[in-house]
């Protein structure tokens, strides 16, 4: 496979996954704008700018005219992620990205996966966000969730499981496992202040993940934070979890280039190592409790930083053993 082919494919993952991770976060702030008080919904905004690496709306501190700002602004601040072209993480963005990167590939992408992604962003080139807004502010975002999910589901059907497919994989795993640490090291570190007021509910974090049933059948009804971090760390089951993410990666790593995983092994896959040794370990003595006992064990301070700066280089190792090679040198062996 050309290295460019390879890269392509790498981004359009990325890309795919970057775009669905936005739709989440916005369906759960959207749905919240009913019935959540002005003090929440801001600091939900703030969550969601935050885990996008955005700058933060800013509120007014007076509490009624807090509710007329985010209720009414709410409406800019949504539109900025979904048809604003300008914002590099906004729906409209990353899903012509993701086109972009499948227009080069015409040639090895099969009809249907070109057809499918061509018609979602069509679809939401088109859409009339303020007719949208004004039926229901979530039904756009979660339908544009319904046509990713399709997609995902055109390509596990259609694609076989040579390079092109792992490359795309790969790059979906690991702007998940990015994407997630930054959600879960905001949602407690802005979103769930102990002696902070107002706070985001964990229940909704495991709702924006889709494990919030999973959860339930696993503990019980009620939510507890050290369960929840556990749970959306180390669970392997988990579809949105870190170790599910890294698991993946691993094994794309091993039908990408399975002559890697020998001594000495390939920076990817000793990398790759690395984070699952991080995801795995028991960080900081949290472990899950039981249904009645109190909540102990913390976070190892920074955890989330070093896994997110872990994860870059990573993406780094990757493009530069899989696509980046100096001239000189000429094509890899």
């Amino acid at each position: 496979m050309l290295a460019r082919v390879a890269a392509n494919f790498y981004w359009m993952g990325r890309y795919l996954e970057r775009t669905e991770h936005t739709a989440r976060l916005l369906r759960y702030q959207l749905s919240g704008l009913v019935d959540a008080p002005a003090d929440e919904i801001a600091l939900g905004w703030r969550v969601v700018y935050r885990t996008l690496d955005q700058p933060a709306p800013s509120a007014p501190a007076d509490a009624d005219e807090a509710e007329v700002f985010l209720i009414a602004d709410a409406y800019t601040l949504a539109g900025s992620l979904v048809e604003d072209y300008t914002n590099p993480d906004s729906m409209i963005s990353c899903w012509g990205k993701a086109r972009e990167n499948a227009k080069q590939l015409r040639p090895q992408l099969p009809l249907q996966v070109w057809t499918c992604l061509n018609q979602g962003f069509l679809w939401l080139r088109d859409c009339e966000f303020p007719a949208a807004w004004r039926v229901a502010p979530a039904q756009l975002v979660s339908e544009g969730i319904d046509r990713l999910h399709l997609l995902a589901g055109v390509i596990h059907v259609i694609m076989p499981r040579d390079d092109a497919w792992q490359f795309l994989e790969l790059g979906r795993f690991v702007e998940r496992f990015q994407h997630q640490a930054a959600l879960l090291d905001n949602w407690d570190r802005i979103g769930c202040l102990t002696d902070h007021k107002p706070r985001l509910s964990w229940a909704d974090l495991l709702r924006v993940c889709s494990a919030y049933e999973l959860y339930c059948r696993r503990h019980t009804m009620t939510v507890r934070r050290a369960e929840v971090l556990d749970f959306m760390i180390r669970d392997p089951e988990v579809p949105r979890s870190l170790r599910f993410a890294v698991h993946r990666i691993e094994n794309l790593l091993q039908g990408i280039d399975p002559l890697g995983n020998r001594h000495p092994m390939a920076p990817p896959h000793r990398m790759a190592l690395r984070l699952a040794a991080l995801v795995e370990a028991n960080v900081g003595g949290l472990v899950p409790v039981g249904a009645g006992g109190p909540e102990r064990g913390q976070l190892e301070e920074g955890i989330f930083d070093q896994l997110a700066g872990d994860a870059n280089t990573f993406h780094d190792l990757v493009i530069s053993a899989y696509v980046d090679y100096p001239v000189a040198e000429g094509l890899p062996q």
